[in-house]
């Protein structure tokens, strides 16, 4: 006859028999469950055992903090069987559903060989020594391996390198045949492979590894050993250690040996304890770091993204392609076109997209310093170079590191800094201002200008030979004028940006000012665009962009054209008649006039700038 209980075969209720087959059985920390584990490491509501069918039973885990493990491993929700080992907190249960035959108490898992072996577990002492610090002389010997161990652990930031090379040290004080850094997946990520080592080079899969004193480990966060009685066939004599950090335990260090060679000494574990807490908090470091890099890389990807280059014309199609060939290269790049065309932003995009897009992008612009400011600004200074030089200052040259510097304008560069700026390409090494120690300089240069430079050096103004050393590759940039296609997309993006900003509502921009953007000539390009679409958003006054909402230069250049026009010619006829009656019934009140119209105020005044019409008669107040 089936008789369904749970039996705790170890921690604070060892020996305790539940029967599981009136209703649920709940787990957990609180006192309203039917089984309260007083312990840490338990939630609240931790897990329960449930007859799901007839004869059929099934662990939950209810979203605890630490997890609930069947025979070893973590589980959400599982079927369990007469035998079956339950782990929570640090604590175990056996599920037995027939009588008990005594193996289902006295083996870990289904076919283990835990009763052959003598197990141990030592509660280790947060300082990672002896209570009775018996093993000071031990320790003193292996001295020498433990600093080595923690220069390793110190020096070394890739997981993978430390881990191995943690694993040979380890070896050279205990005698270990193989070893193994088991580390815990996170919840919903994949397992993790355990990094192995061992003196024969044995293949990998080779290495056994007895995951119920992993768990073991983990749960009780205590050192164990199994070791394998002299009769037994195929054992292995085991040593494990938790990777116990600041926040949780990480894993395992495993180390394993012939059940033949001598079993390991009880002195072995304070001084892999010792060395698992110093790895520990760096790879629990260095997983931070990972993340941190992580995110970093988002956040560069984000802020690329909000300074995108924007344009599907055929003119934006080849520049897009030319970013995409020179960013993974190391070569010079000179880019040219007119001011406001996107240089910078080019400049950016190939920095983003090259090997060097984790190191400094540094701009300046050599227009925007006078130039006996831009020499220090350049190469820096030492204390005392010249008055006012109080301490050491690096410059741009140095701040690039191995990453980007960019020289916009640098057609306006002064002659003297040109030479200089020639020598530190073809050297690659300069000195701060007043010093006389040579600093190298690797950084990648890419320089921009909206002068003709091939113009500026036959009038003396620009050197050739500087000309040749940043002209490699170059790119010229559209202007706006000459990819209006682009014009639409544009004006959108620019609109809703500033739309956000402002917290407006923007449902669109009407034909007509559409007209106006697409006929404008955009002396500035895409600055001048922006510019006047964020004029726009802040000046308009409905959801929609009107033509009177841009700035006067555009209503300015296009309104005799626009004149011609029967459409608009109608339109603004229409517009006049309106207000003109509305100023006549308003008695030549602007504000009344607003009203009857049903339109704000501002905008009536706009209207008859716009209309050259003469608001007559008094004004209200």
């Amino acid at each position: 006859m089936n008789n369904p209980r749970l039996v705790a075969t170890s921690g604070f209720l060892k020996g305790t028999v539940w029967p599981t087959k009136d209703g649920p059985l709940f787990l957990g920390r609180d006192a309203s469950n039917h089984v309260e584990v007083s312990d840490r490491a338990v939630s609240r509501k931790h897990c329960s055992i449930s007859e799901v069918s007839i004869g059929v039973f099934e662990v939950a885990d209810l979203d605890s903090h630490n997890g609930t493990s069947v025979n070893g491993t973590k589980v959400s929700r599982r079927a369990i069987d007469h035998g079956d080992r339950i782990r929570i907190g640090n604590s175990e249960y056996v599920f037995l559903i027939g009588p008990d035959d005594g193996g289902a108490l006295t083996s870990s898992l289904p076919g283990s060989k835990l009763a052959d072996d003598v197990l141990l577990t030592v509660r280790l002492d947060p300082s990672g020594l002896p209570a009775d610090a018996s093993w000071v002389g031990g320790m003193a010997r292996d001295l020498s391996a433990f600093f080595r161990i923690a220069n390793v652990i110190n020096s070394t930031h890739d997981v993978e390198t430390m881990q191995r090379e943690l694993l040979v040290l380890i070896s050279e004080v205990i005698p270990a045949a193989q070893g193994a850094i088991i580390l815990q997946s996170n919840r919903g990520d994949d397992p993790r492979p355990p990094c192995t080592w061992n003196r024969r080079g044995l293949p990998q899969q080779e290495m056994r590894i007895r995951q119920e004193l992993v768990q073991q480990a983990i749960w009780e966060r205590c050192a164990v050993f199994s070791a394998a009685s002299a009769d037994s066939n195929g054992n292995q004599h085991v040593l494990c250690v938790p990777l116990t950090a600041v926040e949780r335990t990480l894993g395992v260090i495993y180390l394993s040996a012939p059940g033949s060679s001598p079993a390991f000494q009880e002195e072995y574990a304070y001084f892999l304890s010792a060395v698992s807490r110093i790895a520990a908090v760096t790879l629990e470091n260095l997983s931070k770091l990972a993340s941190l890099r992580a995110e970093n890389r988002r956040l560069r990807g984000d802020a690329q993204a909000n300074h995108s280059l924007i344009g599907e014309s055929r003119a934006m199609g080849r520049v897009h392609a030319f970013i995409a060939r020179v960013a993974q290269g190391d070569s010079t790049v000179l880019i040219s076109g007119e001011s406001g065309t996107g240089k910078e932003l080019v400049a950016r995009a190939i920095h983003a997209n090259g090997p060097r897009a984790d190191k400094p992008f540094v701009a300046i612009n050599c227009a925007a310093i006078p130039e006996a400011l831009l020499e220090s600004e350049l190469f820096g200074h030492e204390k005392g170079a010249f008055t006012g030089a109080f301490g050491v200052r690096k410059g741009k040259f140095e701040a690039a590191e191995d990453g980007t510097l960019f020289l916009d304008e640098i057609g306006e560069m002064a002659p003297l800094l040109q030479s200089k700026l020639l020598r530190v390409l073809q050297q690659r090494e300069f000195e701060r201002l007043g010093g006389n120690r040579l600093l190298s300089f690797n950084a990648r240069v890419l320089a921009a200008t909206n002068k003709k430079l091939e113009l500026a050096i036959k009038t003396g103004e620009f050197r050739q030979d500087l000309y040749y050393r940043l002209n490699v590759v170059s790119v010229a940039l559209p202007p706006l004028r000459e990819r209006r296609e682009d014009i639409p997309v544009l004006a959108l993006h620019f609109a809703d940006k500033y739309a956000d900003k402002c917290k407006r509502c923007f449902q669109g921009i009407t034909p007509e000012a559409r007209t106006l953007l697409l006929q404008y000539s955009w002396p500035g390009n895409v600055r001048e665009l922006e510019n006047a679409i964020e004029h726009a958003l802040v000046m308009g006054l409905t959801d929609e962009m009107l033509p009177e909402d841009l700035p006067n230069a555009l209503l300015e250049e296009q309104s005799p054209g626009l004149a011609e026009t029967r459409y608009h010619r109608a339109l603004n006829q229409t517009r006049k008649q309106l207000v003109v009656s509305a100023l006549e019934e308003a008695k030549g009140s602007p504000i009344e006039a607003a009203r009857l119209l049903e339109i704000h105020p501002k905008y009536l005044h706009r209207l008859i700038r716009t209309l050259n019409l003469k608001a007559d008669g008094k004004r209200e107040g």
